[in-house]
C-alpha cells in the first residue's frame, strides 16, 4: 500500500520532466499507478498496428509480484489522450449481423434468447421446452456462455431501472440494454463516438464522467466495457461511479487481463496491449485493491472468455507481423482453429475454476 499524498507529490515533480512523443505530451510513471511500487521495463519500442498512432512505447510492469500491473512509461497526459483516438473505430457503427436467413443463424439467435431469458430474466421469444433445453446449449462452448454473459454485463433483467454506460462508445452495447428494458444513458470523451452514439436516439453525454455532475444515487447500475484501462487516475473513476450509485446499486466493468493465456503466449504481440490507449492493464488483484479503497461495500473480481476468439485471431495476424483489421474478412480455417483453443482452455477453466487466465477481469462493486 501506499500514501496516495505521496503520489500526488510525485506526480507533480514529474510534471516537469514532460516530453513529446510526436506531437503527444507524455509524463514519466516509473512507479506502479496502482500500489505504487517499482516497474521493470517490460516491452520496448511498441507502436500502434490497429489506429495508427504515430511515435513508439514503452511498458512497464509492477516488480511487486501481488500487484502485476502493467502501465505506459512514459504516459500520455490526460490532455492530448484525445489525439490517440483520431481513427478510433467507435466512430463508425460496428457491421450489422446479417438476417437470421438460414436454419444456423437462426438456431443461433434463438439459443441466445433462450439462455439470456434462463439466466438473466430478459424476455423471451417462447416458453417452450425447446428454448429450456437450448438454453443449456452455451455450457458446452464455455467462451460463447461467456461471451452472452458479457453481453447484458451480467445484469438481471430490471425494466424501468436507470443504466449508466461510461465509455458508451458507438452506443451498440447501450442500445441492446435498452431495448431490454433498462432506461440507458451513456457517456464518452470522444466526440466521433458521441455523434455515433446520438445518431441512434440515444440519450448520450461527452466528457469526463465528474464534470457531468449527476447528483448522488442517481443510477441503479453504472457499466463499463474495456474502459478503465483507458483512464489516467482509475480510483477516481471508480469513487465517482460509487458515489452516484444508488444504495444496492451496482457498478460492473471489464478490462483485459494482463495475465490472460493469450498474453502469455503472444507476449508484445498481444492485441490487449493496444498501445498507447491501453494506459495501464489491470490483474485481478490489482483492480481489486483499487476498488477496495473507494468505499464499496463488496468487490468481487473474476476472469472470463468473453472475446477470446477474436484476441487470438488478432493476436495471431499481429504476430506474423501484419496489421490488424478489425472486422476484415478471416479464413474459416483460422477462427475454427482459434475456437478449437478456446474449447480446449474453457473445458480447462470449468475444470480448474480458480485460473485466473481468462482473457477478461471482470470486476463486480455493489454499494
Amino acid at each position: 500500500m501506499f500514501s496516495r499524498n505521496l503520489i500526488t507529490i510525485s506526480l507533480i515533480r514529474l510534471m516537469h520532466n514532460n516530453e513529446i512523443k510526436n506531437g503527444i505530451k507524455t509524463l514519466s510513471r516509473p512507479a506502479c499507478p496502482v500500489c505504487g511500487s517499482a516497474g521493470s521495463p517490460l516491452y520496448r519500442g511498441l507502436t500502434d498496428p490497429l489506429f495508427n498512432t504515430p511515435g513508439t512505447w514503452d511498458m512497464s510492469k509492477c516488480d511487486n509480484s501481488d500487484c502485476g500491473t502493467l502501465w505506459l512509461d512514459p504516459m500520455p497526459v490526460g490532455t492530448d489522450l484525445p489525439k490517440l483516438y483520431a481513427g478510433y473505430y467507435t466512430h463508425q457503427s460496428a457491421a450489422q449481423s446479417p438476417p437470421p436467413n438460414n436454419l444456423f443463424r437462426a438456431l443461433l439467435g434463438r439459443v441466445r434468447v433462450a439462455y439470456l431469458h434462463a439466466h438473466y430474466g430478459y424476455k423471451p421469444l417462447s416458453s417452450s421446452w425447446v428454448d429450456k433445453l437450448l438454453s443449456l446449449a452455451p455450457y458446452l462452448h464455455p467462451a460463447w456462455k461467456d461471451s452472452l454473459q458479457a453481453s447484458v454485463f451480467y445484469l438481471h433483467a430490471q425494466p424501468g431501472r436507470c443504466l449508466l454506460e461510461v465509455g458508451c462508445g458507438s452506443g451498440a452495447a447501450l442500445q441492446s440494454m435498452q431495448q431490454k428494458g433498462w432506461r440507458v444513458t451513456g457517456l464518452d470523451f470522444d466526440e466521433g463516438a458521441v455523434s455515433n452514439a446520438r445518431s441512434k436516439g440515444l440519450d448520450v453525454r461527452q466528457g469526463e464522467l465528474a464534470a457531468q455532475r449527476f447528483a448522488d444515487g442517481s443510477f441503479d447500475a453504472v457499466v463499463m466495457n474495456h474502459v478503465i484501462e483507458h483512464v489516467p487516475a482509475p480510483d477516481e473513476l471508480l469513487s465517482e461511479c460509487c458515489r452516484i450509485l444508488k444504495k444496492g446499486g451496482v457498478l460492473v466493468a471489464s478490462t483485459p487481463n494482463a495475465r490472460s493465456s493469450i498474453h502469455e503466449h503472444y507476449g508484445q504481440n498481444w492485441r490487449g496491449l493496444e498501445t498507447p490507449r491501453h494506459l495501464q492493464i489491470f490483474t485481478r488483484n490489482s483492480l481489486a485493491n483499487i476498488a477496495g479503497r473507494v468505499g464499496y461495500a463488496h468487490v468481487e473480481t473474476f476472469t472470463n472468455m468473453n472475446g477470446f476468439v477474436y484476441q487470438c485471431l488478432a493476436s495471431t495476424e499481429l504476430a506474423a507481423g501484419g496489421k490488424h483489421v478489425m472486422g476484415r474478412h478471416v479464413s474459416p480455417v483460422r477462427r475454427i482453429l482459434c475456437h478449437v483453443k478456446a474449447l480446449s482452455l474453457g473445458w480447462r477453466r470449468v475444470v480448474s475454476p480458480s485460473e485466473d487466465t481468462g482473457e477478461e477481469i471482470v470486476i463486480v462493486c455493489r454499494k
